[in-house]
């Protein structure tokens, strides 16, 4: 019993280990900076531009990423 208890310790941990090295800070940055345009395009639509360039940016650095297009995706939701 002891050891199930050590391993799922073990397993644990080593999988928050893994989530949290996987935050992306520039990914972050970019994805505060879309939802600050979006959030400002609501009262400004000449900002709506602004706004698609700044996604079309995110989207080619990431192309070639698909787990870090889903951040955006799960990102985009909460600029909502």
């Amino acid at each position: 019993m002891l050891n199930s208890v050590i391993k799922k310790i073990i397993g644990i941990t080593i999988l928050s280990f893994v989530f949290t090295s996987c935050d992306d800070p520039e990914l972050d940055a970019l994805m505060t900076d879309y939802c600050e345009c979006i959030s400002a395009s609501r009262y400004q639509t000449d900002k709506h531009i602004e706004c698609i360039e700044i996604m079309d940016t995110i989207q080619e650095k990431y192309k070639d990423q698909p787990r870090r297009l889903l951040e955006v995706i799960e990102k985009t939701d909460d600029c909502y």
